[in-house]
């Protein structure tokens, strides 16, 4: 069972119906409910490993992009690399249709200023995507 704060790798996550591949995100609801009548067990954010200066700019240059630095992670396997979060990309998920593994968990600090980040973005007026259900788009 996954908790808030939990890195989770899933096994074949998708998107608008897409497989995106295998990929980390970081649990920041825990509470199941229903969009659209669809039930959902947890919310995770993607996180992205910044493995290079072209990672870091290509993904950094967007500012809903929130980086993580690879010591504020606790992992198992810990690749070393800071890390990159999308916190306008809300995904819901079913545990009955993922293969997940918890792998570590993001410390109590950088998960709080994760948290703000999230909440300055949307009192901004950025618009968060929400992926349903690992399969389909709710705007």
């Amino acid at each position: 069972m996954c908790k808030i704060g939990d890195i989770i790798l899933i096994t074949d996550p998708k998107s608008n119906g897409r497989h995106i591949g295998r990929h980390t995100f970081v649990v920041i609801k825990d509470e199941g409910g229903e969009i659209e009548g669809i039930p959902f067990d947890f919310v995770g954010l993607i996180l992205s490993s910044l493995k290079n200066e072209t990672d870091r700019k290509r993904l950094l240059k967007y500012p809903t992009n929130k980086e993580v630095k690879s010591g504020a992670m606790i992992t198992d396997p810990h690749n070393g690399f800071d890390a990159c979060i999308k916190a306008d990309q809300f995904y819901y998920f079913s545990k009955e249709k993922i293969d997940y593994t918890i792998i570590g968990s993001l410390d109590i600090e950088p998960f709080n200023e994760l948290i703000s980040f999230i909440q300055e973005l949307i009192s901004s007026g950025v618009k968060i995507k929400q992926v349903l259900d690992n399969s389909a788009d709710i705007w």
